[in-house]
């Protein structure tokens, strides 16, 4: 049983010929083994009973042969009679022993035979026989009365000729079953060939089947199980198929909506920039021209009584312009022309300056602003770390009505892990990740400008994807937040040290800048700004009439200041272009644009001019033009950027 269980055990695991196989040969070897054993015993046992048929047959013929010739004492006819039975019975011994058991006649070898053990042997009585003899002068002679016991007769037959007949009947039987498993092994491989081709047929079919060829079919009459099977494999095909027709027709009915709702949000959404990009642009202009009317007046103003009046007009302006240059942050993000230039830099020195820059607005609301010590080194850009940081923390004191704000850091590992935490006023878990999307603001419902404009968190979110810093947000309504970012640490011996700008001198007196711009309240404004530093200036709405004006007073520019957009289809740096080839000079520029689409700010940046946006800060302006007109009159050996 323990065999059998093993043997099955091991066809579980093996292929389907080999089930097949000993599935076949296994009830054929158990047969014939049985039947071979059965007919083996049935022949043997044949073969004993003749043999003991043959000793009793020739006991009993050497008894009726014997009387007359031990009655007469006849020894030699007696021999004679053993060695013709022997020889005719294939005795191994014959012998005739008188009634007193002596032995008077024998076959050669007799005593030695019959103390062998390997014979089997026959002992009969030889008596006188009971008819009337006594008219026979043979018997007449005799004084022995009839029916006398004259002596016995034994016989002995070899088991040697069992043997034999038992290895030959084994050898004959093994030979049989070898013949029979053969055949039985040859039909059984040919069934299992046969069927293993088939399931293996089926199998290949199944197989390019699941690697979506559903054009393949199986090749079997239908005819039997695996006949069935294959068909019913076909069948399957051909659902299969009919269904990947109708799931592609309704995926291509599908794909043609979403292509077209695709298309009319794409158009949409052109659309809906180039509003946004021609309101900003519309928007920044008179803000714009509003922002150098108001720098030249308060500079011309002296009256104390207007100057508070002034003085609001330009909060009023820089909220606005507050507002326009947090949407061109966000549009320069996803323009992707910010770069990121990443340093080896202290956080100690960074975190000092976020507390000058930010502790009056704490103590302004009653907060308390602490900044734990962090003597660490960090490894990315400063400028966009530092961006990061003062939009946190500007948060954090916005909705903070009571306690503080506490800016701390941990190690991760290779990670630095700055952290704003605030005492204010939480947000819900639901918000958590709307808070990141553009003008959204949970606690300023009336939108009121003071609490910010709902863009700080969407620029750090960006941000931190440029950098490839993860922002992590942790809040719980009442019980404030914790907006964190993930730095990498660096390495405090490749700080480079910090180079100190030497201040900027002022501006030659016979300094020309040109400005081209379309707008003539721009152009008033800027003639009445540059007035005030006592700047020469050139304005033109068009490359042509500042080239009409550039001749007229015989002199080339020293800086050409151009909007982007001008009229007939033309830009800034088209008439940047044109005027350098007309002077042979590359003449610095400065692009001013209000326009915050990414693919004009990308074109921009790619060109390689320096930008202002609208509405732009007359000191910024003032200390770019500075740095150009020098660094232009600056000779070859003593401007390192030009060696």
């Amino acid at each position: 049983m323990n065999f059998l269980r093993a043997l099955f055990n091991r066809m579980s695991l093996s292929s389907i010929r080999s089930r097949m196989l000993v599935i076949a040969l296994l009830p054929a070897l158990l047969t014939e083994f049985g039947m071979v054993a059965y007919f083996s015993t049935q022949a043997l046992a044949t073969a004993e009973d003749a043999l003991h048929a043959r000793a009793t047959n020739a006991a009993r013929h050497l008894a009726d042969a014997l009387p007359y010739a031990l009655a007469s004492g006849d020894t030699a006819r007696m021999d004679a009679l053993l060695k013709t039975e022997a020889e005719n019975s294939q005795l191994a011994f014959a012998r005739v022993s008188d009634a007193r058991g002596q032995i008077v006649a024998s076959t050669s070898d007799s005593l030695r035979a019959a103390l062998l053990d390997d014979h089997y042997g026959q002992r009969t009585e030889i008596r006188l026989p009971v008819a009337d003899f006594s008219d026979d002068p043979l018997y007449a002679a005799s004084a022995a009365p009839l029916n006398e016991l004259l002596g016995r007769a034994e016989v002995g037959v070899s088991l040697d000729q069992i043997g034999a007949f038992k290895r030959d009947t084994l050898i004959h039987a093994a030979l049989l079953m070898l013949v029979a498993l053969a055949l039985t092994g040859a039909l059984a491989w040919w069934l299992s060939n046969r069927l293993a081709g088939q399931l293996r047929h089926v199998g290949q079919v199944v197989g390019r089947l699941a690697c979506d060829d559903l054009t393949v079919r199986t090749q079997l009459p239908p005819q039997g199980e695996v006949g069935v099977l294959a068909t019913g494999v076909n069948n399957m095909a051909e659902a299969l198929q009919t269904h990947r027709g109708e799931l592609e027709k309704r995926i291509r009915e599908a794909t043609a909506g979403l292509a077209a709702k695709k298309d009319m949000a794409e158009r949409a959404n052109q659309a809906k920039s180039r509003f946004f990009a021609a309101a900003s642009h519309d928007l920044r202009q008179p803000l714009h021209a509003l922002s150098l009317f108001v720098a030249a007046l308060k500079a011309r103003n002296h009256q104390t009584e207007a100057q508070t009046l002034i003085d609001n007009i330009e909060a009023s302006t820089a909220a606005m312009e507050l507002l326009f240059n947090a949407l061109l942050d966000i549009s320069r993000l996803d323009a992707g022309t910010i770069e990121v230039h990443p340093v080896h830099f202290s956080l100690q020195q960074m975190l000092l300056d976020l507390d000058h820059q930010f502790s009056a607005l704490a103590a302004e609301k009653q907060l308390r602003l602490r900044f734990r010590p962090c003597d660490v080194t960090l490894y990315s850009d400063p400028l966009l770390i530092e961006r990061i940081l003062v939009n946190l923390i500007a948060n954090a004191i916005r909705y903070t009505d009571d306690g503080g704000v506490l800016v701390a850091c941990r190690r991760r590992g290779r990670m630095m892990c700055i952290s704003v935490i605030d005492t204010g006023r939480g947000i819900p878990p639901d918000q958590q990740e709307s808070v990141f999307h553009e003008f959204v603001q949970l606690h300023n419902p009336a939108r009121d400008r003071s609490k910010g404009l709902g863009l700080g968190l969407a620029i750090v979110s960006r941000l931190g994807r440029l950098l490839g810093h993860r922002v992590d947000l942790r809040s719980r309504p009442d019980h404030g937040s914790t907006l964190s970012i993930d730095v990498p640490c660096g390495d405090t011996q490749r700080i480079q040290p910090s180079t100190v700008a030497s201040p900027s001198g002022p501006i030659p007196d016979d300094a020309l800048v040109l400005l081209v711009d379309d707008e003539s309240a721009i152009l008033r404004g800027m003639a009445e700004l540059f007035d005030n530093w006592n700047i020469d200036l050139v304005t033109a709405h068009s490359a042509e009439e500042a080239v009409q004006w550039l001749d007229s007073l015989a002199r080339v520019p020293d800086v050409i200041v151009s909007d982007y957009r001008l009229p007939d289809d033309t830009d800034g740096i088209e008439v940047i272009t044109r005027l350098r080839q007309k002077y042979g000079r590359d003449i610095p520029a400065i692009l001013v644009t209000g326009d915050t689409a990414p693919d004009t700010i990308l074109r921009i940046s790619r060109a390689g001019f320096p930008l202002l946006h609208k509405p732009l800060r007359p000191a910024k302006l003032r200390a770019l033009l500075t740095h150009l007109i020098q660094q232009a009159r600056t000779p070859l050996w003593d401007n390192p950027r030009q060696t």
